[in-house]
């Protein structure tokens, strides 16, 4: 198997992929996916941005 591939629960698991998934800011006001270094959101201005949460559910 690569070295890069992980499998878990019968669902493989790429490291690239999942930091392309999860290292993006949410705006808290309008939801949209923004650049991690990102102070403002892109789609309304807001400053209350978060982490994507990493948590996958079932």
């Amino acid at each position: 198997m690569d070295e890069y591939l992980e499998v878990r629960n019968g669902m493989a698991r790429f490291p690239e992929a999942e930091a392309r998934l999860f290292r993006v800011k949410i705006c808290m006001d309008c939801n949209a996916r923004n650049a991690l270094r990102a102070t403002r959101c892109r789609k309304c201005g807001s400053k209350d941005l978060r982490m994507k949460s990493s948590h996958r559910g079932k």
